[in-house]
């Protein structure tokens, strides 16, 4: 028998984590919960309708723990808010990968990662909670990856690299080993990462990639 779950966000990025819930076969999805206080009933994504919002959820904790909560929003802050909120009232946060990923034996993972389609995370890594993981990228050995961060598709981090809470990592980017990168910073898609990024909410771009100045 499937377990219960909820999708909580409805934008673009809901259609993606449902693909990802559906890939691993042992969830029936109830239906998508929206984040704003305004919300549309007749909205749906790939099928799946919207039933309420976060504020009923959250207000009746009792009423709903029985479903387990997949988080589909792609801003790190406002994600790491609904993490928080929910698992104060011990909500059921479990990690949702796709059935052709790849995640070593070794991996440390903590809970509510969402791990997309023909990811690779390799030996030794560890993987904080409430972090979205996206198509094709790949994590290689000995990295910390720490907290709502959001790593975009076909982004490769090589090892032994250290990224700290609520970083956004973007498409087709590249790290170089044993760098190190600061929290809610930036690196631009395409970009080549070849120097630590110490500074909190800074943007590196470019190849190599060097802090954007505004």
């Amino acid at each position: 028998m499937s377990d219960p779950c909820v999708v909580i966000g409805c934008g673009s990025h809901s259609a993606s984590v449902i693909s990802i819930i559906e890939s691993v076969g042992c969830y029936e999805i109830i239906g998508l919960i929206d984040v704003a206080e305004h919300y549309d009933l007749d909205e749906q994504k790939s099928g799946y309708k919207v039933i309420f919002n976060l504020d009923e959820l959250l207000n009746n904790p009792d009423k709903y723990q029985h479903l387990n909560c997949f988080i589909a929003i792609g801003d790190g802050g406002i994600r790491r808010s609904v993490y928080e909120n929910l698992k104060k009232l011990k909500f059921k946060l479990p990690n949702v990968v796709s059935n052709n990923a790849f995640i070593d034996r070794t991996v440390d993972i903590g809970d509510g990662n969402v791990i997309a389609h023909r990811v690779i995370i390799n030996a030794q890594v560890k993987l904080g909670s409430n972090n979205l993981i996206n198509t094709g990228s790949i994590i290689e050995h000995h990295c910390h990856i720490k907290s709502h961060i959001h790593i975009a598709p076909g982004a490769v981090i090589c090892g032994g690299v250290a990224v700290s809470d609520l970083a956004f990592i973007g498409a087709g980017s590249v790290i170089i080993p044993h760098i190190s990168v600061a929290e809610n910073s930036i690196l631009g898609a395409g970009s080549v990462l070849v120097t630590n990024i110490e500074s909190k909410k800074i943007t590196f771009v470019g190849i190599p990639a060097k802090a954007q100045i505004k």
